[in-house]
């Protein structure tokens, strides 16, 4: 079987366990008719879209980014 397309990573998201268990408790309320949640990575924070408010969540940041590591020690 060959792929459909060039097969780069378009993204890259690290998730802990915390945050895989935060989606799932809450799946039912961010989930769409379709039982799908839309996720977004803004810089290296995973947010999710709350469907009721339109408004992206926090789920969290699996690591602080290396600029700001030198700054919180």
């Amino acid at each position: 079987m060959f792929a459909a397309r060039e097969t780069a990573t378009d993204c890259r998201a690290e998730v802990t366990r915390d945050m895989i268990e935060l989606m799932l408790s809450q799946f039912d309320s961010l989930s769409d008719p379709e039982g799908i949640i839309q996720l977004e990575l803004r810089g290296n924070c995973l947010m999710v879209l709350n469907p009721e408010t339109k408004a992206y969540e926090v789920v969290g940041l699996a690591r602080l980014s290396p600029s700001m590591r030198k700054v919180i020690k």
